[in-house]
């Protein structure tokens, strides 16, 4: 039990109810602050993130977290007790790395700034550079341009005969690899022709309902923190968090779809201390348990 970390994780892994996991990983993330802050320094320098983008590599982290637990460390014992990183001598190296991986496969799928040059972000460069280099060569060998399918097979046909593995190293082209992107101006008069650069807003036919339905999660969050200051036995040393006050910042901007994060409600509520910030968890729990109950039978008109 001396590795870092290793306690809490065991106890999360040991823990079969999902409600008591969530809570203990929230605990985990709000004790071991300062030892994941050292963490995402890293991730933040390797995967050369500006330090105003800690929220992100802070998500990322808690992504690596969950699959960690839920797919790999639970998932080879059959969710029962989990001993698969007795071994393991560094679970915060373990994951940084882990981390690190989602950020490059975001970057790569495009969810993330995937500029060449970045970590993660050079495969698309990496094999655009070696198109132009079969591109010349096939120039050089027949003395003239290539068709798009003339490129591909010289270029595949290269790619196998000088890689080991071409499939696996994302190498391989088809025609969609041959289309390069362009910059539209937003004030192109032809934009408006082109149905791929167009959309048209429907109506949101059931924010009045949801916004009801929000009101009533609101009004309970006030009765709650009116019954839990009735049985308040002392007064307290510092201003409480209560349940209305974060209900009212996460649904602050349901009507354009977007939520704040944990860290984003704990700078909208300019929380600083640390046990305020615990208390903001469980009241955020007790929020979104409403809301699943006021919204368990719910239903779209579209």
């Amino acid at each position: 039990m001396g590795t870092p970390w290793k306690a809490d994780l065991c106890a999360i892994l040991h823990t079969h109810d999902q409600n008591q996991r969530r809570e203990l990983i929230e605990a985990f993330l709000v004790a071991q602050e300062p030892s994941i802050a050292r963490v995402l320094a890293r991730v933040q320098r390797v995967a050369r993130l500006e330090p105003r983008e800690r929220p992100v590599a802070l998500s990322y982290f808690g992504q690596a977290l969950l699959q960690m637990v839920d797919k790999r460390w639970l998932a080879k014992n059959g969710g029962g007790a989990s001993h698969v990183f007795n071994y393991s001598s560094n679970l915060p190296v373990i994951l940084e790395a882990e981390t690190r991986a989602c950020l490059r496969e975001d970057r790569r799928k495009g969810l993330l700034d995937g500029t060449a040059g970045a970590p993660g972000g050079s495969t698309q460069s990496r094999r655009d550079a070696l198109v132009q280099k079969s591109r010349q060569l096939f120039e050089l060998e027949y003395q003239r341009p290539a068709t798009n399918n003339e490129l591909v097979a010289f270029h595949n046909e290269r790619m196998h005969a000088t890689r080991k593995d071409a499939a696996r190293q994302s190498v391989l082209i088809t025609r969609d690899h041959l289309s390069t992107a362009r910059v539209v101006p937003l004030d192109d008069p032809d934009v408006a022709d082109d149905v791929h650069l167009t959309t048209v807003d429907d109506p949101d036919l059931d924010v009045e309902d949801r916004s009801q339905l929000i009101t009533s999660v609101i009004q309970r969050c006030e009765a709650l923190d009116e019954d839990r200051e009735r049985r308040r036995r002392c007064a307290p040393r510092r201003a409480p968090v209560t349940a209305a006050d974060v209900a009212r910042a996460y649904f602050a901007r349901h009507q354009e779809g977007e939520f704040p994060t944990r860290a984003e409600l704990v700078e909208q509520l300019e929380i600083t201390e640390p046990v305020a910030r615990r208390e903001l968890g469980t009241r955020l729990q007790d929020v979104l348990g409403l809301a699943r109950e006021a919204f368990a039978g719910y239903s779209y008109s579209r």
